[in-house]
């Protein structure tokens, strides 16, 4: 994990835990907090929205029960974030919201929308985005929502069907809370926060995080007002019938679309750069040159050759000097 702070995953399980799970939580090197949820994961998208936003205020329940202190992030495993976002959120004093970059054309092929339907949704396929909406003071007036409208007739209704999944209305990944939110007997607890008991009590009003708040006009935009996006959102599903974590599985070989005996490299060997250079490999340091073996070859043996040349000339030359003192003479 590369988030600069200290970290604490809290992983919800369905189903109960399992010790798969708790193999790759172990491995990951990180504090966690491994805890299941008895319920089995629904068939239907609708129904498992509903189950995961129950297994997040199981979650909170955890934050409050251990008194844990610090920012409150709620994250998928297929979700993608800019590290900005981390330092980002040490600014929030209470409850905060962020821009989502919406991908959820991305998983769809071209098959999936005529041509007359994907022109005229064009601006909608470039990047939805799901946040907060600020005026020019920089102070919070409603949301951007994603528009769901070009996507309905090909959106998914029962997990492992093959179509989009479609984002929420507004996703529990878009906010960030302070963990004394959730507390109880605590001074300086803001009158406009809900109950995390009354909110057990109706579980269908957890829309998104709002629902904790009984003003939502309290909530920070960060992220310069909601106009940076620091988070994508993109829902990727194993199918319904995988292995994992033990194993993933293809059911279909892969083809062989180049022979074993043939590249698409070239045969030629490499030019070796013309350049000097100092290489270290293994903390012992040498010198790389251009020079072949062949060239070092010759070379030497030319070099060999007219120092040996050399030391066959050097004792003319005091005779010459000499013969010339002789005749000055």
């Amino acid at each position: 994990m590369l988030v600069p702070y200290e970290l604490i995953w809290i992983v919800v399980e369905a189903g109960g835990t399992s010790n798969e799970t708790a193999s790759l939580l172990a491995s990951s090197g990180l504090r966690t907090v491994h805890i299941g949820f008895e319920e089995k994961i629904p068939i239907s998208w609708e129904n498992r929205h509903r189950m995961e936003a129950r297994m997040r205020l199981r979650a909170l329940r955890v934050v409050r029960e251990e008194r844990l202190d610090g920012i409150v992030m709620f994250a998928d495993d297929s979700n993608m974030h800019n590290m900005e976002l981390f330092d980002e959120i040490q600014s929030v004093k209470w409850f905060g919201a962020i821009s989502i970059g919406i991908l959820a054309h991305s998983g769809s092929t071209d098959g999936q929308f005529s041509i007359s339907k994907k022109q005229e949704n064009e601006e909608n396929l470039s990047m939805p985005v799901q946040g907060p909406a600020c005026n020019s003071s920089g102070h919070l007036v409603g949301w951007h929502t994603f528009n769901a409208l070009p996507y309905v007739d090909k959106r998914a209704t029962y997990i492992g069907d093959g179509a989009m999944v479609l984002p929420k209305k507004l996703e529990w990944s878009g906010f960030v809370l302070n963990s004394r939110l959730v507390w109880q007997e605590i001074e300086d607890k803001p009158e406009w926060v809900r109950d995390l008991d009354t909110l057990a009590e109706d579980a269908e009003i957890l829309d998104s995080p709002l629902s904790l708040l009984k003003d939502a006009s309290f909530v920070e935009p960060l992220g310069n007002c909601g106009r940076k996006v620091m988070l994508w959102w993109l829902r990727v599903e194993a199918r319904g019938d995988s292995k994992f974590p033990p194993r993933w599985i293809i059911d279909l070989p892969l083809e062989v679309t180049i022979p074993a005996k043939r590249t698409p490299w070239s045969d030629a060997t490499p030019e070796i750069p013309t350049e000097e250079g100092v290489v270290i490999f293994n903390g012992i340091e040498g010198r790389m040159t251009d020079r072949r073996p062949t060239k070092i070859s010759r070379l030497s043996r030319l070099r060999h050759s007219s120092s040996r040349n050399k030391r066959k000339r050097e004792p003319r030359i005091p005779e010459t000097q000499s013969s010339v003192r002789s005749a000055s003479q």
